[in-house]
């Protein structure tokens, strides 16, 4: 099959060589007669010839990211634990869902709560109203009110925040992990290539954390593996997953 693309499209009978090719065509076969000549000329291969040290380096070094680390056999999350936590991370999302569902159709009350949050873009900010480092700051803990004040853009945008600033970090806070998973369960679908990528961020960091993991306490392992099982099996980053 291959071989008759190189047949001709039209016959266009004998050509002579010496035509004179400054004078315009006289017709469309004298034309087609000229076109042949002139693909005869071109080579079948051309190479160019490059002058490498006339190319610039690039200035911009591009690190490759790497998927999870593995978890030391003794900190690694079951197959069956893992299932679990993604059954019951989707359940709560159904609620939530539903809810938002009838607080729209006006089959359910809800008065949005007046707080004073920090502006979208204020990423000190943020993390200082997530953290909850003190007492005045706790009445800011996660819950439906907090969490039905905040549109799709400010969940992504707060998420970006906290899983930039957990980077520096050698584990996470109780109630900086409370947030990332409020944030996840309100977080829609599909995700975006940016939300996606923050969340690959978030596994990768964890799995990191977790592989420190001489300093943490059992609880905060479970708050790693958490993140890490349901970046990869909830929301299908299935090449970060534990085994």
């Amino acid at each position: 099959m291959m071989d008759s693309f190189g047949e001709p499209a039209f016959i266009v009978g004998e050509i002579d060589e010496n035509i004179n090719l400054s004078l315009i065509p006289t017709s469309g076969e004298e034309y087609i007669k000229r076109v042949v000549l002139e693909a005869q000329k071109c080579a079948d291969v051309v190479v160019a010839d490059i002058d490498r040290n006339r190319m610039k380096k690039p200035t911009i070094d591009v690190e490759p990211l790497s998927g999870c680390v593995e978890a030391p056999p003794w900190i690694g999350p079951t197959l069956e634990w893992q299932l679990y936590q993604v059954s019951d991370f989707s359940d709560i999302r159904l609620y939530i869902s539903q809810l938002k569902s009838e607080i729209k159709t006006l089959k359910r009350k809800w008065i949005p709560p007046k707080i004073d949050t920090p502006d979208m873009d204020d990423e000190k900010g943020w993390i200082e109203f997530c953290s909850g480092n003190n007492a005045e700051k706790a009445r800011f803990a996660p819950n439906l009110n907090t969490i039905f004040c905040l549109n799709q853009p400010m969940v992504e945008q707060i998420l970006e925040h906290l899983v930039e600033y957990i980077k520096s970090l050698e584990k996470i806070e109780y109630e900086l992990g409370q947030w990332i998973y409020a944030l996840l369960v309100i977080l829609e679908m599909p995700l975006t290539p940016e939300v996606c990528s923050c969340l690959r961020s978030l596994a990768r960091t964890c799995s990191v954390m977790r592989a420190k993991s001489k300093k943490l306490e059992v609880r905060e392992i479970g708050t790693l593996n958490l993140f890490i099982c349901l970046v990869a099996r909830y929301f299908r980053q299935l090449d970060l997953a534990d085994p």
